[in-house]
């Protein structure tokens, strides 16, 4: 009677273990699919993403600055990218800024978003005791990293312009 017990025990611990295995297989695939449908890469042309952005920011397309400001701003060479596009402020006291990266690499971005904040930071102690307006629109930016592109703005228009950017791509 003993070995019909132990039978069941070992069919139950079976059944078990096959449970489990189904369970891991399901979380696999899981993984699986939503790795693949978190690539977001994007294939549209950055100028035609930069015209989009500009126009929902109500910039001038042709504003773009050369390409030493991005060196300048971000300590970054738009040579190293896909394409960089930069609308800079026009003086020392604005802050409305514009910039649209498309990157070679998605291991890039945290090179770029760290560049970001490096310039975000400096802006933000700038302007700090003295620029209220400046401090709540640098407070109020939008970064957003989407696939082989990051967005960063700085303006009244930010929201919009995000908008503007995410249906470019």
């Amino acid at each position: 009677m003993g070995g019909k017990y132990d039978r069941r025990g070992d069919e139950t611990v079976k059944k078990y273990f096959s449970y489990i295995k189904i369970v891991l297989v399901v979380l696999l695939l899981v993984f699986i699919i939503a790795d693949v449908s978190l690539d977001q890469s994007s294939s549209a042309d950055i100028k035609t993403v930069a015209a989009q952005v500009a126009k929902a920011a109500e910039v001038d397309v042709d504003a773009a600055a050369e390409e030493r400001m991005v060196k300048r701003f971000y300590g970054l060479n738009p040579k190293d990218y896909e394409g960089a596009v930069l609308y800079a402020p026009k003086d020392n006291m604005d802050v409305n800024e514009i910039f649209i990266v498309k990157l070679k690499d998605e291991l890039q971005a945290k090179s770029v978003e760290e560049a970001i904040q490096k310039r975000l930071d400096t802006q933000m102690k700038s302007f700090e005791g003295y620029g209220a307006e400046q401090t709540a629109l640098l407070k109020a930016h939008v970064l957003e990293v989407r696939g082989n592109y990051i967005f960063y703005m700085v303006g009244e228009k930010a929201g919009k312009t995000q908008k503007a950017f995410l249906e470019s791509l």
